[in-house]
């Protein structure tokens, strides 16, 4: 099975409890190297992908998912640090995250808590009041 098909088969458990937005096969595919993946036995049993905006130096993290059969094994933080890296990588000054779910978890981890205002123009534009996620964004350090 392919990487991309494997990540649909990761975040499909996410999507359905509306913890993740959906997102085709082939949208996933077309996105492949924004992501990053955490590999066990040749399968993928964590991912996230990181879009960079274009804009103000800034990366969004998105479709961040571990496999309920090896969460809190601390595998989300082994996640986050292949993601800063790729961020640090990719010359990007700071990213963001927008979720329903884990403010917690990205506090924990050093990320503030901003409103809508601090994200760039373009994604600002693309915000979801309905959905009325929180944004969370962090400094990369190069």
């Amino acid at each position: 099975m392919d990487a991309a098909q494997q990540i649909l088969d990761l975040i499909a458990p996410f999507v359905k409890e509306g913890k993740i937005l959906p997102r085709t096969y082939a949208q996933i595919e077309d996105s492949i190297t924004d992501f990053v993946l955490l590999m066990q036995a040749g399968t993928v049993i964590a991912c996230a992908g990181l879009k960079h905006c274009q804009e103000g130096g800034a990366g969004e993290i998105y479709a961040l998912a571990v496999s309920k059969a090896v969460q809190n094994q601390g595998i989300s933080v082994k996640l986050l640090d292949k993601i800063m890296q790729k961020a640090a990588t990719d010359k990007l000054s700071k990213v963001f995250a927008l979720t329903k779910h884990n403010a917690e978890w990205f506090l924990k981890q050093g990320f503030a808590q901003v409103q809508i205002g601090e994200l760039p123009k373009k994604r600002q534009v693309l915000f979801d009041h309905q959905r009325n996620s929180s944004i969370f964004i962090k400094e990369v350090s190069l």
